[in-house]
């Protein structure tokens, strides 16, 4: 199961819910009853460069 993080608007308070893909995002602070939004962090794969071809990662061809 997914854990999506969550910050408060009114208070500031930060928590981790393990919810399923499926679930509605959760809207409303356990601490204060305000408004909550979803945290999203960087991303943990960067490409870089001109591109990705097919031949990148083939075996080389076999020599008869």
């Amino acid at each position: 199961m997914p854990t999506y993080s969550y910050k408060c608007s009114a208070c500031e308070h930060e928590f981790d819910a393990q919810q399923s893909i499926s679930d509605d995002a959760l809207t409303v602070c356990p601490e204060c009853q305000g408004e909550l939004t979803k945290v999203f962090g960087q991303v943990g794969v960067t490409f870089k460069g001109s591109g990705f071809y097919k031949t990148d990662s083939s075996t080389p061809p076999k020599a008869d």
